[in-house]
């Protein structure tokens, strides 16, 4: 897959369209992956960078898996705009937004959390209850593998995982309200919302697959013109890269690409 630093002048015709977005995930794209989600932190320069380009853009805005409070406590840049519970929760007004009748189903998701503990092995295996939606993460598994099997072996025999939709993320598993919502309905949101001409999305993950394909999408159905640009790492989906327009390695890389666009790019342009 094409690295993104030896495409910088193809880069720069897609940053001279306006209005431009810039959309980001967090978790392993902004933010190295930690072995559980409390100890994940915020690059500081990613913050630096993004701070500045929310300035000098139409829109600035990172889509999370995480809660829409967590997320935006966590990356810290108030002219921001923030998606949380993959695309089941949007900053309006000062409050939080919930998609469709995603309120309906959080008591189903409590209920699966409860239904799924007793079924699980305690080592290397935790439960995140997001509200809304829950995450099954098994990333300090001894034998991830097995861990893996054994999750699935539990979701396949519970009674609440039926009402549930149930997608796979790096070493864990999301579970969510079984509507239309995700990183990619998301990103189209935002395309429309601000009748965005050019955008770059960056992410890392098997859910930023949907929002590659939105970038994707825009491009053929609206006048925009759009890159989805993967995060490579030793966990890295493959059908990500499939996906991505270009490709970055690690955070470190992301900061650099922000640099770029700060200081170079965007006043050039």
């Amino acid at each position: 897959m094409p690295y993104a630093f030896h495409y910088l002048k193809s880069i720069r015709k897609i940053l001279e369209r306006v209005p431009f977005g810039l959309i980001t995930d967090v978790d392993g794209t902004i933010s190295k992956t930690a072995p559980t989600p409390q100890q994940a932190r915020i690059s500081p320069l990613c913050r630096q960078y993004l701070a500045k380009l929310s300035g000098q853009l139409t829109l600035v805005a990172a889509i999370s898996g995480r809660p829409l409070n967590q997320v935006r406590e966590m990356v810290g840049v108030d002219s921001m705009v923030y998606v949380g519970n993959h695309g089941l929760e949007r900053c309006r007004a000062g409050g939080i937004e919930l998609k469709d009748s995603t309120p309906d189903y959080s008591k189903i998701v409590k209920s699966m959390i409860e239904e799924l503990n007793p079924l699980l092995p305690d080592e290397g295996i935790i439960i995140e209850d997001k509200g809304i939606t829950a995450t099954i993460h098994y990333r300090l598994s001894p034998e991830p593998e097995l861990a893996e099997r054994k999750i699935l072996n539990a979701l396949n025999g519970s009674t609440q995982a039926k009402s549930l939709r149930i997608t796979r993320g790096k070493m864990s598993f999301n579970l969510l309200p079984p509507i239309e919502a995700d990183k990619g309905t998301a990103t189209m949101d935002l395309i429309r919302e601000y009748n965005l001409k050019g955008g770059i999305y960056l992410g890392d993950d098997y859910t930023d697959i949907d929002a590659f394909r939105a970038i994707h999408a825009a491009c053929r159905e609206r006048d925009f013109q759009g890159l989805a640009i993967g995060i490579i790492g030793s966990e890295t989906p493959e059908n990500l890269e499939k996906e991505a327009d270009f490709t970055l390695n690690g955070v470190g890389d992301v900061e650099l690409l922000l640099k770029w666009m700060t200081n170079d790019a965007l006043r050039s342009s």
